[in-house]
């Protein structure tokens, strides 16, 4: 009787095969991953920035069925805490504390350039700190000493911390800059102190400046421009944005 010997064909791979392909893989996700988490988070700080901007937008609606039009309101005496307090806190569920209190308890807050924002009058040690129901805060000015934002005494100014506490703290990041103006309520602030809420700037000034305050949204300003930015550029975050 003859026997016949087939041999069988290998179809499984050798130990160098696939230690290479899970090189490859660990390369590629190296490569991707960090794209993949920062497109995530700009989704998400997105997405917070228009829920705080909402948020803000409602209570001044609400406010002007108390107060009436806006350009009625008084702009031009007490302090941006003052301000808020009278206008926004009764259509709001806030808890609040000092800017003081929270940097002694080891937060800081930085600009878009990476150096830490304190002059600025909103994030002075004698500002407050407002938590709204989303816990996203809102930083009011209460200095008695400064000058108002503007000379036409036509907006105040708040600064805006998507996330509350938790960093990075940072001005273009989750803090984000917006007024309230006579005549265009809630707005994304895009302007130098010493201008009304009438000018105007392109997508390039507001990146780039100039700015006598150096507020511009890039990475040598401060990043006081930034919601201005996003908004102009439909709630998005695009490659040139200083992420």
């Amino acid at each position: 009787m003859i026997h016949h010997y087939y041999g069988s064909n290998k179809t499984g791979f050798t130990l160098a095969e696939v230690l290479i392909t899970l090189g490859i893989i660990g390369i590629v996700s190296a490569l991707t991953m960090p794209v993949l988490i920062g497109n995530y988070q700009k989704r998400q700080t997105v997405t917070q920035l228009k829920k705080a901007y909402s948020e803000l937008s409602q209570a001044a609606a609400m406010a002007t069925l108390t107060y009436g039009d806006m350009e009625n309101w008084d702009f031009s005496s007490g302090t941006g805490l003052d301000f808020f307090n009278k206008y926004f806190t009764s259509f709001m569920n806030i808890s609040q504390t000092t800017v003081a209190d929270v940097k002694n308890a080891g937060i800081t807050y930085i600009g878009t350039s990476g150096n830490s924002e304190a002059s600025l009058t909103n994030m002075r040690d004698e500002g407050n700190i407002i938590t709204l129901p989303s816990g996203a805060q809102i930083f009011a000015s209460n200095s008695s000493n400064v000058v108002s934002v503007n000379p036409d005494q036509d907006r105040r100014a708040y600064v805006v911390d998507l996330n509350g506490y938790k960093r990075p703290n940072k001005f273009g990041r989750d803090l984000f800059m917006f007024a309230v103006t006579k005549k265009h309520g809630v707005t994304p602030f895009s302007y130098d102190d010493t201008e009304n809420s009438e000018v105007e700037r392109d997508r390039d000034e507001l990146l780039n400046g100039p700015s006598a305050e150096n507020y511009q949204c890039s990475r040598s300003g401060r990043g006081m421009w930034c919601a201005a930015v996003i908004m102009m550029d439909g709630w998005e975050i695009r490659d040139d944005y200083p992420w």
